[in-house]
């Protein structure tokens, strides 16, 4: 068992951030998260975070004097033994490709353009913009087309083990199932669905994806 401690620098309501904490979770590594560094409060988008991620994006991982941003990399270098990647190294690789078609077009549509309005509505008294929502349903659709054929294939990700893949992708599955119906784009994905329930099978899942579950899709 690893005896290796980090610290997450951001908030654990994050999609990526849990991203994280289901890898140290899988791999027994002690951390902690929040806007600290070395017992230092370092405020969003400061000078202090720039330093740390040149785009004032989080997570960052912090361990003594090391600094390492970026979520793949980050799960990645905790994944030493590489317990949480495919072994053969072109499946690897295609494993690679699809985290990155995770962190950054799949985010950008299921996150950034769709829950974000969920999550921090910006209509009138705070409601959601029901059009815009609608606007970003397409795109997030098509998304989870994508992460529905991949799924056929198995060996990247099933839920079953789970791999850096399936700890990129549970939390923003895991929040897309919150939102009400009409809106949760999961009703139409039984395959994902699936895929989630045997995600929240596992140990990390349980207590990573659940720990707050007041904050829900209200928080990402």
């Amino acid at each position: 068992m690893t005896t290796k401690q980090v610290h997450i620098y951001g908030a654990s309501f994050s999609n990526f951030v849990r991203s994280v904490m289901l890898v140290c979770e899988e791999k027994n590594i002690t951390y902690t998260t929040g806007f600290e560094v070395n017992s230092i409060t370092v405020p969003f988008h400061s000078e202090q975070h720039f330093a740390l991620h040149p785009f004032g994006k989080f997570p960052v991982l912090v361990e003594n004097d090391f600094i390492l941003p970026e979520t793949a990399s980050i799960c990645r270098y905790l994944d030493s033994d590489k317990a949480l990647q495919p072994h053969d190294s072109k499946t690897r690789a295609r494993h690679d490709a699809f985290c990155a078609h995770l962190s950054i077009d799949i985010d950008k549509a299921l996150i950034r353009d769709y829950l974000i309005e969920f999550a921090f509505p910006k209509g009138e008294n705070g409601e959601v913009r029901l059009d815009v929502a609608k606007q970003a349903i397409p795109a997030a659709t098509n998304a989870l087309k994508v992460i529905e054929l991949q799924l056929t294939t198995r060996d990247i990700i099933d839920g079953k083990n789970l791999s850096i893949a399936d700890a990129l992708l549970a939390p923003m599955l895991a929040y897309l199932s919150s939102v009400p119906s009409g809106f949760n784009l999961l009703e139409d994905f039984p395959n994902l669905t699936e895929y989630l329930a045997r995600l929240m099978t596992h140990d990390s899942c349980q207590k990573v994806l659940t720990a707050n579950p007041d904050k829900s899709i209200a928080k990402i």
